[in-house]
């Protein structure tokens, strides 16, 4: 039988002690029953092959030679060999509940040990202690462990034997001895075969000894050493048995000591090791079963608190939850899910330090806790309405977006942090809520009342932003705006934010977008209501305006005149529709196309008759026409303007560019007619004056002699200064005079008046002008002297005679004064020829009646002794000529003076011309 005690044992440590039949011990001393069977003679008759021997042939075998071989030492082997053999038939017996099982190889061994001096005495005492146990007897067995002790210090067996020796010392509860024996196996190190089992046993030694600490630090090594490869499922039966029963021990050591505090302690002296979240749960659920709840808490809180870090720390922490849930402790429970969240959740070290894989076994109550925390604190913020609560229920929901970013409900959990932001005075905070709804869940229900919750969000902080960020904020809000209104296009609020950008745009001088954006408005909503179509068209109107697009603006303009529009509107509108075609008449003309330019020009006038700018644009149209060379077109389109713009600041000089515009064409007697209105009617006395004298000028051209000299007199009238411009027109006057010599006679006198006015500034055409005008008055005093005749008396008519020669010579010495060649020639020539008329005339004058012939030859030399000097003086006056030609000058005077030189002198200048012969070649 086996003793009751040793199964209990032999199933409390299960299996890893070996019970004195280790095969890492049990090796058999000697020769073995091979080498025995091999010296036995061989026998006669060989076999093929021999079959196994059986247990009983084999031991029938050694117990024919056992005590009959002549050695010793050999027979001491066969002997032991046959005790070996005895135990395991005794073993057989044992398990078939035979009676006294073990006695033979009890005897056998006994012999063995009696006869002393054998091999292997330490084998056979530990056999025998074995024996005895098996077979229950306790004390023969102790006895036989001790002696093996005692005796053999270096043997193979003294470590199990320690070992079995604290068996028997613990059945027996003499502790101390067992915790003596269990300690030496413990000292032996962790390679020896029961180096676990002895701490084991050792820690239920020890905590029977009361010396709970060490009991606990036995345990805890045994369990280290079962879970080191780190995977207790990995274990054997056995070992996972005796890895549940040493942490079945921990909660009850646990429960005599500090309990958390002491297990804290424990794990920190053995450096925290990977296994400790067992022990932990083990003490809280020993706890929570007792229904010691807050013990249950502080156990997982103190696992919590050491190792903040450890991937098992979620769980504690959750443990501490769920144990203050089953204990009704409300007040805690709160605070410990903040907690939970403070230390797990995406803003935590915990969640930095690990894995996704280590994160995901706590993520669904995580959720849950920041979904409660938030609305909870949320309700708090509408309770108290406090700015502070508002904030403190967005770092919650924050907190729930940012660790579930792509969960469905997430977009509820942005929109409500939107909204608790708006309440809070965060317009900033919940603009960048509403708008994760609408980017990130656009399919979310409310997400359309996110945008345009953004959007009045943006328009708060635009009005209240800084001078130098009101911009920035604007455009924001912008972007917004259109977002809103292309993702829900479908909301009846979409136009009007749609139209609020578009307007927006333009009032940052974005004309292109905005543009873009009121054209897409009109279409996607072509029966938009009037107030937004209005504001649509007028951005298109004012935008394709300032982008040079006038045809699109003018175009956007007429459908703005065409709604309903008040007064004051539709005269702006129609500026602007002006201004436009204006624009467009430009740009015609900038690129060379005048005919198109006009045409824009005059249409100007078709949409709004006597408009400022209709006007300018009448006006323009004349000056495109007349640079493009279409003078007679520029005439034509002025003068019509003048016709209908008579008053009009531009018609001012009308009559200036038509005079120009007609002599241009070739139209002289137009312009002239034009220059002789402005003559009259101009308010400035110069552009009279110029006026007048080119209206003459242009008469005279066109053969319209009596105008011109009406035009002339007036002006001779009215301007006596510029002297050189009154001088041409009184000559003017005197050619229209010519054959008229009275009328001649004032304009000539009046060249010679303006000439002295001149002065030494007088140029040589004025000079001209006054010597030739003195020349011919000096020829009507001539005349009077030709008209008179010598008769008698002939002092009487002579004095008469020389009277007038005197005038005459006069007359001629002043035109010769201005020493003009030709009428300096003139004058001395006519005047030498005067002389010589003198001298003719006396000697041809009447003679005396009643005169005798020697009376007649004495008054006849009288005479000539009177012509003479005159005759002699002319003849000084055409030497003076003579000698001007030696200087170079020759005209006809000069020549014709030559010719009287010839004939009053012509022994001395009437020879004939001597011909000179020459030669074309020298010899």
């Amino acid at each position: 039988m086996i003793r009751r005690g040793a199964l209990w044992l032999l199933l409390l440590v299960a299996g890893g002690c070996g019970w004195f039949g280790s095969k890492d011990v049990m090796q058999p001393r000697g020769p073995d029953l091979g080498e025995i069977v091999r010296a036995l003679p061989a026998p006669e008759a060989a076999v093929a092959a021999a079959p196994t021997p059986r247990r009983e042939d084999v031991m029938a075998a050694y117990q024919r030679i056992y005590g009959q071989m002549p050695d010793q030492r050999q027979d001491q082997a066969v002997g032991k060999r046959l005790a070996d053999l005895e135990m395991h038939v005794g073993e057989d017996r044992d398990i078939a509940g035979e009676a006294d099982p073990y006695r033979p190889a009890i005897e056998l061994y006994e012999s063995l040990l009696d006869r002393g001096g054998a091999e292997a005495q330490d084998e056979i005492l530990y056999q025998l202690a074995r024996a005895y146990d098996l077979a229950g007897r306790e004390a023969d067995s102790l006895r036989h462990l001790d002696r093996l002790i005692a005796e053999h210090a270096d043997s193979a067996y003294r470590l199990e034997a320690h070992f079995r020796r604290a068996e028997l010392a613990f059945s027996r509860e003499r502790y101390d001895q067992a915790s003596a024996d269990y300690a030496y196996v413990v000292a032996q190190g962790p390679d020896t075969a029961y180096w676990r089992n002895a701490h084991y046993m050792r820690g239920w030694a020890q905590f029977k000894r009361a010396e709970l600490e060490e009991g606990l630090d036995s345990f805890f090594t045994v369990i280290d050493s079962l879970l080191e490869g780190g995977d207790a499922d990995a274990l054997a039966t056995t070992d996972r048995e005796l890895l549940e029963d040493s942490f079945r021990v921990v909660p009850l050591a646990l429960g005599y000591l500090e309990g958390p505090t002491t297990l804290a302690e424990q794990m920190n002296a053995r450096g925290r090791p990977s296994w400790q979240y067992l022990a932990y749960e083990r003490l809280a659920r020993d706890y929570h079963q007792r229904e010691r709840y807050l013990d249950s808490v502080a156990t997982w809180q103190a696992f919590v608190e050491q190792n903040p870090l450890d991937a098992r720390a979620p769980s504690a922490h959750l443990g501490m939850i769920d144990t203050l849930i089953e204990a009704d402790f409300p007040s805690e429970v709160q605070p410990t899910k903040v907690s939970f969240v403070r230390r797990y959740g995406i803003r935590s070290e915990f969640w930095q330090v690990h894995d996704a894989e280590v994160r995901d076994a706590y993520l669904q109550p995580l959720r849950s806790f920041l979904e409660e925390l938030a609305r909870a604190q949320h309700g708090r913020a509408q309770a108290s309405a406090e700015p502070a609560d508002y904030k403190a229920a967005a770092s919650w929901y924050e907190e729930r977006v940012a660790t579930f970013p792509d969960s469905p409900d997430t977009a509820e959990y942005l929109f409500l942090l939107g909204e608790v932001y708006t309440e809070a005075g965060e317009p900033g905070q919940a603009v960048a809520a509403y708008q994760r709804v609408v980017r990130e869940f656009p399919d979310f229900p409310d997400a359309h009342e996110a945008g345009y919750a953004a959007i009045l969000g943006l328009e708060a902080m635009t009005r209240d932003a800084p001078a130098d960020e009101a911009e920035l904020w604007q455009r924001v809000m912008i972007d917004a705006q259109i977002e809103f209104a292309f993702v829900f296009a479908g909301d009846p609020r979409a136009p009007a934010v749609q139209t609020d950008a578009a307007d927006g745009l333009f009032a940052l001088g974005e004309h292109a977008a905005a543009v873009a954006l009121a054209a897409n408005l009109l279409d996607a909503w072509p029966d938009v209501e009037w107030p937004l179509r209005r504001t649509a068209l007028s951005i298109l109107g004012h935008g394709h305006f300032e982008l040079g697009d006038f045809p699109a603006a003018e175009r956007a303009y007429r459908l703005l005149l065409a709604g309903p529009v008040s007064g004051d509107e539709r005269g702006a509108l129609t500026d602007r529709l002006l201004a436009s075609v204006y624009r467009q008449a430009e740009n015609a003309e900038q690129n060379g196309d005048p005919d198109q330019a006009v045409g824009h020009y005059l249409r100007l006038s078709e949409l709004a008759p006597g408009a400022e700018l209709a006007v300018q644009g009448h006006f323009d149209a004349v000056a495109v026409a007349e640079t493009a060379g279409q003078t007679a077109r520029a005439a034509e389109l002025l003068a019509t303007f003048r016709d209908q713009h008579t008053g009009h600041p531009l018609a001012a000089d009308a009559g200036k560019r038509l005079a120009a515009l007609y002599e241009q064409t070739g139209d002289l007697m137009a312009a002239a007619d034009e220059l002789a209105a402005l003559a009259e009617g101009d308010p400035d006395v110069e552009v009279r004056r110029l006026a007048r004298y080119r209206a003459a000028e242009l008469y005279l051209a066109e053969g319209a002699d009596a105008l011109a000299r009406e035009q002339l007199v007036a002006y001779v009238d009215h301007y006596p200064s510029p002297l050189p411009e009154r001088l041409e027109a009184v000559q003017q006057l005197d050619d229209l005079a010519r054959g008229d010599d009275a009328g001649r006679r004032p304009w000539l006198r009046e060249k010679i008046a303006i000439h002295r006015q001149m002065g030494s500034g007088a140029g040589e055409r004025a000079t001209y002008l006054a010597a030739q005008a003195q020349f011919l008055l000096a020829q009507e005093v001539r005349t009077d002297f030709e008209l008179i005749r010598l008769g008698h008396p002939l002092p009487n008519s002579l004095a008469r005679k020389q009277e007038a020669l005197k005038s005459a010579v006069a007359a001629l010495e002043a035109a010769a004064a201005y020493e003009v060649a030709e009428f300096a020639t003139a004058s001395t020539f006519q005047i030498a020829t005067l002389f010589t008329d003198l001298a003719g005339a006396i000697m041809a004058s009447d003679r005396p009646d009643g005169l005798s012939a020697l009376e007649l030859e004495q008054y006849e030399i009288l005479l000539e002794e009177q012509a003479f000097p005159f005759e002699e003086q002319a003849i000084a006056l055409h030497e003076i000529n003579m000698r001007r030609s030696w200087d170079g000058l020759w005209n006809d005077w000069i020549e014709r003076s030559f010719a009287e030189l010839g004939r009053l002198m012509p022994a001395r200048f009437d020879k004939p011309e001597v011909e000179v012969a020459y030669v074309e070649t020298i010899h």
